[in-house]
């Protein structure tokens, strides 16, 4: 396999060389005052910014250990609405180190430039997520108009990581990605993923450095426009240009790793390896209560099962498909990474002699799969699949809400490698489930002191139930606190609860001074409050260009109810409206009637399928256009 990939590699020289003419790489832009001068971007006018030239370089050091330089030079338009541009940030690997690190920032002041120089460590902020320890730097005194120039380099002995994305959310003047290795200790094979962009300059070359022989590869951008983010994907990573090597072969001093060429090669050397196979082989034959084990048919014994390593030991986060902890350690401190928890369940399953094995995935954030080309380099998490009466069921413990095959969002990216011992099986699925939102609204009207006020209630359910509890779990005070900025109105005194079935239910009070207008001896008012669908609404004016993913097939309910005074009447209510699409994909009914002194609205939207092809857009618009029409009508009552 090797020598056919050194073939493809020679080939690849002659072919790129052939294309590389006089261009030189990694040659930095030295300062022109005329940067400073420019007033838009010529790729695209109205850009609020542009990249004027990035260079990125892995250098393979002869003590195993690579050099990973990046340069930057970006030009301020509009900082108003450039504002991710108006910050640095230095994402590190655990194994990573950052070794230097320069920015400077230009100005033109009455005709004269003036420059900052930033180049102490300790000017940067730290944050730490997911794994990484974020440098943070806010650029002082940014002007429209100003340059951004900067620089670092990182040392890691991380051979995996080197994927360099081509296209950002502004235009991009040059950019190159520079690639050098020993041919002796590695082999990479580039697997571009998303949108397929070729360079205009590329080099591809073998080179002697100290009696070794490098392959370098050389790849130069230009003029590139910018890539524009569309509402309802998954993740906009999977559709972005990139440039992605896969490590085929490594040669360390300690370690050989060698690429599988297939799924079933990939199945054997999990197998072989002790933070996988080796984790699996534990005996975890006095963990579960024996009530557990003798009850229940097998469907509700897994479902215990799962309940019980939920409730008794929890995620620490971080995603994973070998285990950090020996089973010891694990039992422990109740506590681990994504393998640890669920090839734990998947061991307790087996214990009871129900077939449980590993379903690895790469998850949403991570990007989509790519199942054509084995390896461990895309797959981050570990889930479970048990095969109970021949029906294949699916569990993730790492998230308390989850139920059997109803899992976090996050796990719905549409393949995975289903592991069954030295066997590998690629698996296509998607969630079947439904999930619910219901919003409801007891309100009263206060002509006295022109307010609308009462109680407002939130309940999901199925996968919003998942996701509003695991946001709930990990920052109470900050999910309380989203309802106070997702809606225009006065929000207090919010108590977020997990229910016995499930669902998560959110309670709150409000008070607003601009729900209503009074006018004379009237009031004008919005039945549907604050609750008004603009935030949702199917806007793009340009072609859509993506798949519509909602990952969950839902059903969005509004129930409210407002006391008016006993002295008003009402002079006007909002026409009801119900469409369906011919093939019931897609449902709307909107109606609102008055009895005795309230106000009673139901709206609900019905969405049958978890995603749909792009052609589906103008159908989505439409009905969101009907939807906004008809909850922004406004009802008038008059003072009798």
């Amino acid at each position: 396999m090797v020598t056919y990939y050194k073939s493809l590699i020679a080939i690849g020289f002659l072919t790129f060389n052939l294309f590389s003419g006089q261009h030189k790489f990694l040659s930095k832009p030295i300062f022109n005052e005329d940067d400073l001068r420019k007033t838009n971007s010529q790729i695209e006018k109205n850009a609020p910014a542009e990249i004027l030239y990035n260079s990125v370089r892995y250098n393979f050091l002869p003590d195993n250990t690579i050099e990973k330089e990046y340069y930057s030079k970006i030009k301020i338009y509009d900082k108003k609405n450039a504002e991710k541009w108006l910050n640095i940030e230095i994402p590190l690997f655990f194994e990573d180190r950052l070794d230097k690190y320069d920015a400077k920032i230009y100005n033109l002041t009455n005709n004269k430039v003036e420059k900052i120089s930033i180049d102490k460590k300790e000017q940067l902020k730290e944050n730490f997520t997911k794994g990484l320890k974020i440098y943070k730097l806010a650029v002082p005194n940014i002007l429209d108009g100003s340059v951004i120039e900067y620089s670092y380099k990182v040392i890691t002995n991380n051979a995996v990581n080197l994927t360099y994305f081509l296209e950002y959310d502004i235009p991009v003047v040059y950019q190159e990605y520079n690639l050098e290795y020993p041919d002796d200790r590695l082999l990479y094979h580039f697997n571009n993923t998303g949108n397929i962009i070729n360079p205009k300059y590329r080099n591809s070359i073998t080179e002697d450095r100290m009696g070794k022989s490098y392959n370098i590869f050389r790849f130069g951008y230009e003029n590139m426009k910018s890539f524009q983010k569309e509402k309802f994907v998954k993740d906009m990573d999977r559709y972005r240009g990139k440039v992605k090597p896969e490590l085929k072969k490594y040669k360390g001093n300690y370690f050989i790793y060698s690429e599988a060429v297939d799924w079933n090669g990939v199945a054997k050397q999990l197998d072989w390896n002790e933070d996988f196979g080796g984790f699996l082989k534990g005996n975890v034959s006095n963990i579960l209560p024996e009530k557990i084990k003798i009850s229940y048919n097998s469907l509700e014994k897994a479902n215990k099962i799962f309940d019980f390593v939920k409730e008794n030991y929890k995620w620490n986060r971080e995603d994973a498909i070998l285990t950090t902890q020996n089973l010891k350690q694990f039992l422990k401190t109740k506590s681990g990474n994504s393998a640890e928890i669920n090839l734990f369940l998947i061991m307790l399953l087996r214990n009871v002699g129900i077939e449980a094995n590993p379903m690895l995935i790469s998850t949403v954030d991570n990007g989509i799969l790519n199942i054509i080309s084995p390896g461990f380099q895309n797959l981050n998490f570990a889930l479970v699949s048990a095969k109970i009466n021949n029906q294949m069921y699916f569990y993730d413990a790492t998230s308390f809400n989850s139920k059997v095959n109803l899992l976090p969002e996050r796990d719905w990216n549409d393949f995975g490698i289903l592991v069954e011992k030295d066997k590998g099986t690629t698996f296509s699925y998607s969630n079947a489930s439904i999930s619910k939102k219901t919003q409801i609204i007891n309100a009263k009207v206060d002509v006295e002191n022109s307010t609308v006020k009462g109680m407002f209630v939130q309940k999901d359910s199925g996968m919003y139930a998942i996701e509003s509890y695991d946001q709930f779990d990990s920052n109470k005070d900050k999910y309380n606190q989203s309802f106070t900025t997702a809606y225009n109105t006065d929000i207090k005194g919010v108590e977020s609860r997990l229910l016995q079935n499930g669902d998560f239910e959110s309670s709150m009070t409000f008070s607003g001074n601009n729900l209503m207008d009074i006018v004379g001896n009237k009031i004008l008012i919005n039945p549907i409050l604050f609750l008004n669908p603009k935030n949702e609404s199917f806007d793009q004016v340009e072609a859509r260009k993506f798949q519509i993913d909602f990952i969950s097939a839902f059903e969005k309910e509004k129930s409210i109810e407002i006391e008016i005074p006993a002295n008003y009447k009402v002079l006007n209510l909002p026409k009801d409206k119900k469409i369906k699409t011919d093939d019931k994909e897609i449902s709307y009914e909107y109606k609102v009637v008055a009895s005795g002194n309230k106000l009673i609205v139901t709206s609900k939207v019905n969405i049958a399928s978890q995603n749909y092809p792009k052609e589906y857009y103008p159908f989505f618009k439409q009905v969101w256009k009907v939807i906004s029409d008809s909850e922004n009508q406004i009802i008038t009552l008059e003072k009798q």
